[in-house]
């Protein structure tokens, strides 16, 4: 392809202070004279038609998926199908590899050599980056594949899932991982009966500049695993499909708008797993993601996506990318909230006026009367047993938007509303305190704060001082960028810090290596 397009995510390197690099967002943006012909021109054009030649493709797939399952029993499926597989199975992979031909993906080189079933019982892929990423699976002769069960469900991608006897997960069994687990064990001791199985470790699509955290999953079996690498050479970035940015249709239009796209498939030889990398799926997983990371020529980070928030670790922590405090006083700025009020609302809390509240004294004490508005400020803080708040954290947050307040006003504040007064007349930061002041600013669990509580307070059996969470919010080689970066208000010019966390150490941001994790 011709010139690169400018993407709006910035990585290590940018001379845009107060950008924070999210792997999770990507959005495109036609650039030069050439590229907006192409897009607004021919557009309009190739689009309509490839669309409709791949979809044909796609649904000339359903009824030969459906015939290689119909009538067969569950016990039947929970076998190898050997029989009537040959003649459907290369119908699918002929269309399959004709649909993609239709987007765009005119060539595919290969490198390498894809190992046998009894070699590697799995596939991992990496980077999931692109809303095209399944081609690989024409590549790999239509293995396997773990999938959420709601897939299932879906026209065409359900009955092609069956087609291939793929290991369904759900994210709202608890017990749905652990049979994932043993299924793939049972597949993977087959001596190469079974196909092989091919995962995404990552887990969602970033935008290809890192290698996201690589999730145990399949890596909990224990078997040896071969690694696989898409690369696109015309760093083409029309394709990247991410948590936020681009929309399907157009990621679809910006793709299909070209006049090709070339991909790359590298085959790493097979990853044998140590005793250690058995005992612990962590751990392998780990070790995985560096071998990747390192053939790719990417760095090998933490970012992950829990449920739907994208988090970045920070020390023992998890912190969402896009700090939610913000969404509240978005969403009282509208309200008509004056903030002019917050002062006299934290002194109410300083003073022991105003501990829990329920939903209608939230609303009383805010001075607003829209319900909506309300109920949602009300539901992101922690409510006790009887369904109140504490209004310490509700004054916090409100404290937080301010961009006059330097960082560590922000700090000893957190630490005024929450310490308590010891017999010896020493104003101290328990467990708890410690715990919500991270949860209403941040939202890490209990558990998470639990733990760099008990590390800062390894020789300090009475509970956390002044002097002492100020070392931690101020001067801390990690968990200093809470309060100094990551929340000063979006308004202040947050600025990058000069130090970031990769794989769970605190490393120099001068390192070429490497990228910055948030702002």
């Amino acid at each position: 392809m011709d010139d690169a397009a400018v993407p709006t995510d910035k990585v290590e390197g940018s001379n845009e202070e107060g950008t924070p690099f999210n792997p999770f967002l990507h959005e495109f943006h036609p650039q030069g004279f050439w590229q907006k012909l192409r897009f607004y021109v021919l557009g309009p054009i190739l689009f309509p038609l490839r669309f409709l030649l791949a979809a044909i493709f796609l649904f000339l797939m359903w009824p030969i998926a459906a015939l290689r399952v119909a009538g067969m029993t569950k016990e039947e499926l929970s076998r190898p199908i050997r029989y009537r597989r040959t003649i459907l199975h290369h119908l699918i992979y002929l269309l399959s590899r004709t649909m993609f031909f239709m987007c765009g993906f005119h060539w595919i080189t290969i490198r390498g050599r894809r190992a046998s079933s009894s070699e590697a019982p799995l596939l991992v892929v990496a980077p999931h980056s692109t809303f095209f990423d399944p081609i690989v699976t024409v590549v790999c002769d239509l293995p396997s594949v773990v999938s959420r069960v709601e897939n299932l469900n879906i026209p065409v991608i359900g009955a092609l899932l069956r087609f291939n006897q793929s290991i369904m997960v759900s994210r709202h069994d608890p017990a749905s991982r652990k049979k994932v687990v043993e299924e793939v064990k049972r597949r993977a001791t087959s001596h190469g009966e079974w196909p092989q199985v091919l995962f995404f470790p990552e887990g969602t699509n970033g935008n290809g500049e890192v290698l996201l955290k690589f999730k145990p999953g399949a890596f909990v079996a224990g078997v040896p695993v071969q690694p696989v690498l898409m690369r696109y050479p015309n760093k083409l970035p029309a394709t990247i499909w991410t948590w936020k940015g681009n929309g399907v249709l157009k990621v679809l239009w910006l793709t299909m708008s070209q006049f090709y796209i070339n991909l790359e498939i590298e085959f790493l030889p097979v990853y044998n797993p140590s005793p250690e990398e058995k005992a612990d799926p962590v751990l392998y997983a780990n070790n995985i993601q560096k071998v990747m990371a390192k053939a790719l020529g990417k760095p090998a980070t933490e970012f992950e996506l829990i449920g739907d928030t994208p988090v970045s670790p920070v020390g023992r922590l998890k912190v969402p990318l896009d700090p939610k405090i913000w969404e509240i006083g978005k969403i009282l700025k509208k309200a008509g909230f004056s903030f002019d009020s917050v002062q006299g609302l934290i002194d109410l809390c300083l003073e022991g006026v105003c501990s829990r509240v329920g939903l209608d004294e939230l609303a009383e004490k805010l001075g607003l009367t829209q319900t909506d508005v309300i109920s949602r400020v009300f539901s992101y803080f922690h409510k006790d047993a009887s369904g109140m708040i504490d209004f310490r954290e509700v004054s916090l947050v409100l404290a937080a938007q301010d961009a006059t307040r330097s960082a560590e006003e922000l700090a000893k504040l957190a630490f005024d509303l929450f310490s308590t007064c010891d017999s010896d007349g020493c104003f101290l930061l328990s467990a708890d305190g410690f715990s919500s002041i991270l949860r209403s600013l941040v939202g890490s669990p209990p558990a998470e704060s639990g733990k760099v509580y008990s590390e800062l307070c390894s020789h300090e059996s009475r509970g956390l001082t002044r002097d002492g969470f100020m070392k931690f919010a101020i001067s801390h080689p990690c968990y200093r960028h809470l309060f100094l970066f990551y929340l000063r208000p979006p308004a202040s010019g947050r600025r990058k810090p000069s130090r970031v966390q990769q794989n769970g150490d605190c490393v120099r941001q001068n390192n070429p290596e490497e990228r910055p994790k948030f702002n």
